[in-house]
């Protein structure tokens, strides 16, 4: 977010702790109802997404590099939207899928995977900044072939938690965050290719060879 700094705002790291910690919120008040007595499938989907958002307010904390504001505007629209996300999962969980299937299955084993990937992409990130906090082109793995693998990791993620909660209104979260992260993705490609002049030419934004 600071790679787009506007010239006023907040700090980076305060309104990222903000859009994230929100989303908490608004997943525990949706979840109220059940959260002394959840059955299995119900505590899965409340703690993946749980999980999900509590992992970025650590990170954002501890883990990420940031070099200019925020704008308030920006911290309360993406709030908005990730709470609205997260207390419409948490509320369509009162009345969860009722069978623990093979889709079900592979949401978790997906959800696992966008996780540690969403974060090891972070701190390969972090990594980059650690002695300067002037960007550079970042290398290896996935970054050979995706400017934004963090976002690819963050749309698994979502899929497995789609996947745990079977409801329309995760499908259109998860619809709602491809083409999010896909716009943002663009857009951060521009940048590097606009800053650096060697950047590769054949790096995609978010999917790769896309």
């Amino acid at each position: 977010y600071s790679k787009f700094r506007p010239s006023s705002g907040i700090s980076t790291r305060t309104g990222m702790v903000i859009l994230y910690a929100a989303p908490l919120v608004a997943l525990v008040t949706s979840a109220l109802p059940y959260l002394s007595n959840p059955t299995t499938i119900q505590l899965i989907v409340f703690a993946s997404v749980f999980i999900h958002f509590a992992k970025r307010v650590l990170e954002s904390l501890f883990l990420h590099k940031y070099s200019g504001p925020i704008s308030v505007f920006t911290t309360f629209m993406i709030a908005s939207f990730y709470s609205l996300a997260a207390f419409l999962v948490g509320y369509l969980n009162r009345e969860p899928f009722q069978s623990m299937d093979a889709w079900f299955y592979i949401g978790i084993v997906l959800f696992v995977i966008g996780i540690i990937g969403n974060f090891n992409q972070h701190k390969a990130l972090a990594n980059l900044r650690k002695d300067s906090l002037e960007y550079k082109i970042p290398r290896g793995g996935l970054f050979e072939y995706v400017v934004c693998p963090h976002y690819l990791f963050e749309i698994i993620t979502w899929l497995g938690i789609f996947l745990l909660s079977r409801h329309l209104g995760a499908l259109l979260v998860l619809a709602f965050i491809i083409a999010y992260l896909s716009a943002r993705s663009i857009r951060t490609l521009a940048w590097y290719r606009e800053k650096f002049k060697d950047f590769p030419t054949g790096r995609k934004g978010i999917f790769p060879f896309v």
